[in-house]
């Protein structure tokens, strides 16, 4: 593991799931949203796409981590979070000279880390 990992234990969550806006235009790229916490601080958010629409790339900023993922993966992290503990939330840097601050948004459990 990186020595820049930044990981944290996800001991509660909260769910958001939005409806679709058709009459007014509004539009919203991902429209469920889990917001994880670890020792009562919020650590970040794992947003899913609507069906159709592409994710941006993760990132981490200001201490929290935030994971984009296709709608599909909603209900894998959702059964995760539920079934698995301790589930932890992290940031992997990764080196790429294209771009600064690049990395990954990961969950895993104790077993696989």
């Amino acid at each position: 593991m990186s020595m820049n990992l930044k990981s944290y234990v996800i001991d509660s969550y909260a769910i958001e799931i939005f409806s679709i806006d058709k009459r007014g235009k509004r539009t919203r790229w991902g429209d469920k949203v889990i917001t994880l916490y670890s020792e009562g601080k919020n650590i970040g958010q794992a947003v899913f796409a609507s069906e159709g629409e592409r994710p941006p790339e993760p990132y981490y900023t200001d201490g929290k981590i935030y994971y984009f993922a296709p709608w599909g993966q909603y209900q894998i992290v959702l059964d995760l979070l539920r079934d698995s503990k301790p589930v932890y939330f992290a940031w992997r840097p990764t080196n790429d000279p294209k771009e600064s601050n690049d990395g990954d948004a990961v969950f895993y459990t104790d077993q696989i880390k």
